[in-house]
């Protein structure tokens, strides 16, 4: 599999891994607010028959003004991207903040696409777990200038356990290196946004990941999305996190592979 990176008329960085040329629909990867692109990698590894796009989404941070409208600023350019990637239909795909935004994207019919895969994310963000919410509120209220332990337990609480230290250590850096303006103008717009009116409008097979250890979201949210979104299915993954992509890269392939009809 072979990688390069470019930077999008959008101002969104994309690393594009490609695949073994199987002709597919890529799959445009979103990852969490507090995770990195690199949370997608364990996956990537998996799933060569695919070409991927990991969408670093903080590199927004240069183009997209961190005001009220960061969030949907971020979605519009997330499809800029991809359409300048491809004009075929992609499987898009979003864990926590991301999965927030491709539903969004999805809703709008733009870009084209050929499925949905939904991780450790709601159609609100009403009912995320206490706990999860105070950690994101401490490393907020330090405005930018939290402690390394306080973006630590941030990224942590996205896991079920520990990655490798030195994978620990790169996506700490990537939300301590992250812009705070933007970061928290886009946050803001998450814990404001509500699209459960609006899920009978996704029109693609879509499929619901969570891990049944996360941190973040509950059952309920999982049944509000199986039951908004009209073609829709879902999964839960033992012993994973909010980002099952990171505790259980094999797990999580599979069932991504079941709903595109891949083999392993």
């Amino acid at each position: 599999m072979s990688t390069t990176a470019r930077r999008s008329a959008s101002g969104l960085d994309l690393h594009i891994h490609t695949g073994d040329g199987s002709g597919k629909a890529p799959i445009v990867a979103l990852h969490p607010w507090f995770g990195c692109w690199q949370f997608w990698l364990p996956v990537v590894e998996l799933m060569p028959e695919r070409d991927w796009v990991l969408v670093d989404m903080y590199s927004g941070a240069g183009t997209i003004p961190a005001d009220d409208g960061a969030f949907d600023g971020l979605a519009a350019a997330i499809t800029s991207a991809t359409e300048e990637y491809t004009d075929r239909p992609v499987v898009l795909m979003g864990n926590s903040t991301g999965g927030l935004l491709a539903q969004v994207i999805a809703i709008a019919g733009r870009p084209a696409l050929d499925s949905l895969v939904l991780v450790g994310t709601g159609a609100t963000a009403a009912g995320v777990k206490a706990p999860f919410r105070a950690t994101l509120g401490e490393w907020l209220d330090a405005g930018g200038t939290a402690a390394p332990a306080s973006t630590a337990a941030v990224v942590r609480s996205l896991v079920y356990r520990d990655p490798p230290a030195e994978d620990m250590r790169l996506y700490a850096e990537a939300v301590e290196t992250a812009d705070y303006p933007f970061l928290s103008a886009v946050l803001r717009g998450v814990l404001a946004g509500d699209v459960v009116d609006r899920l009978p409008e996704i029109s693609v097979p879509t499929l619901v990941v969570r891990g049944t250890e996360d941190a973040a979201r509950t059952e309920e949210h999982v049944a509000t999305l199986v039951a908004g979104i009209p073609d829709c299915r879902a999964v839960e993954i033992a012993e994973a996190g909010h980002s099952p992509m990171v505790d259980t890269p094999r797990e999580f392939a599979a069932a991504v592979r079941e709903l595109l009809g891949d083999e392993a």
